[in-house]
């Protein structure tokens, strides 16, 4: 199943079908290696169209057929990374972890030319501590983390994925693969539990119910895997709602997080594993908490409430809108606002919003679950 352009930074790829996603991730597995090198050992060349090294370089890899990966990289980073005497593309989501190797931050960082950067990171490097633990994966540099022991731990995609499947098959028999999604940063896949909605949500489509919300009884529990190689996500697991034949999700809470650090191992997310049906009954007794909240100005509140977790203003403007539009400005609860903040992660994956930055909003909407919501509930026009 060899992907012609997964070299490219921006390649993405989706599966319905969870074979597809298992031998996808296998074979990414191994088109990939972890290096560990001392961190002075390496270094960093800029690499730029139209000049003689980028000519060089453009020529060497077209000499073995691979012009396309060293176009890329100068269409992107612009960067090399050179250690033991091999030289290697770098792709754009090693840079986060590359700046936290050698300890540099500031914006300043995006206005140097590339030369400038390039010196920069070479001075850090010479002078950093320790061992580097560098991921090169499909030809190009993927991530720098740190490769002391208390350092960064390695928790291969494929083994975890096959984790979740054994234990939703175990304790969630019924379960559905929905869908996954690629990228070089970050790695989702999605299930639903059917066969526990039953015993997950009885008491929760009756509060629904009881609160008059309509279609209360399509909502059915899933499951979010999420997880990176690059220092973007844990191996995270999310319990969620799905609502409809739409399957829009609507995050339950906070997830059960399994960190890349203190030696974090296969076994350790087993172990997390196990505590997957207590999260969710806890999760989902957390939103129906909403249903108690009274608000009297649903506009000003929503628009306040998306403010304060983060999220984004244009679509947040969109959604506060449609809700308006839809139900006025009658006095409602904060579960209905809730509901409605669920389409900010709806639009996002409308306009094509990569699944780092899906993930990142169904954490942003999460938030929510811990907001004081009478703070935001008051009369008047909203200023953002």
């Amino acid at each position: 199943m060899t992907e012609r352009n997964i070299y490219a930074d921006n390649y993405s790829c989706s599966f319905s079908d969870p074979s597809e996603f298992l031998d996808f991730l296998k074979e990414r597995q191994d088109n990939s290696r972890w290096m560990v090198t001392p961190s002075r050992s390496i270094v960093f060349e800029s690499l730029e169209k139209d000049t003689p090294m980028g000519d060089l370089y453009l020529k060497l890899y077209e000499h073995e057929g691979r012009a396309e990966i060293i176009a890329d990289t100068m269409e992107n980073t612009n960067l090399l990374l050179k250690v033991n005497g091999e030289t290697y593309p770098v792709r754009s989501c090693a840079i986060k972890t590359i700046l936290e190797r050698a300890r540099i931050s500031g914006h300043a960082l995006n206005k140097v030319s590339k030369k400038v950067f390039t010196r920069i990171l070479n001075y850090c490097m010479d002078v950093a501590a320790g061992e580097s633990l560098i991921k090169v994966a499909d030809e190009k540099v993927s991530a720098v983390h740190g490769g002391d022991p208390k350092d960064y731990a390695v928790l291969e995609i494929l083994p975890l994925v096959q984790c979740v499947r054994t234990v939703l098959d175990r304790d969630f028999p019924g379960n559905h693969f929905l869908a996954a999604n690629f990228d070089h940063s970050i790695v989702t896949a999605i299930w639903t539990l059917d066969g526990q909605t039953n015993e997950l949500l009885d008491t929760y489509h009756a509060a629904v119910a009881a609160k008059g919300i309509r279609n209360a009884h399509s909502m059915r529990p899933g499951l979010r895997f999420t997880t990176s190689d690059v220092g973007v996500s844990g191996a995270n697991l999310y319990p969620i709602l799905l609502t409809g034949g739409s399957d829009r999700i609507i995050p339950l809470g906070d997830p059960l997080k399994l960190e890349h650090k203190c030696g974090a191992d296969l076994e350790a997310f087993k172990t997390g594993m196990d505590c997957l049906y207590a999260k969710f009954k806890e999760s989902i007794e957390s939103q129906q908490k909403l249903l108690e909240i009274d608000i009297r100005y649903p506009y000003t509140t929503l628009l306040g409430v998306l403010k304060r977790i983060g999220a984004p203003k244009r679509i947040s403007y969109e959604v506060a809108d449609l809700f308006s539009a839809q139900n006025g400005n009658d006095p409602c609860t904060a579960y209905h606002l809730y509901l409605a903040m669920s389409d900010v992660i709806f639009e996002a994956q409308c306009e094509g919003a990569s699944g780092t930055r899906i993930a990142q909003l169904e954490e942003i909407i999460a938030r929510a679950l811990h907001i004081n919501w009478h703070e935001f509930d008051r009369p008047g026009d909203f200023k953002w």
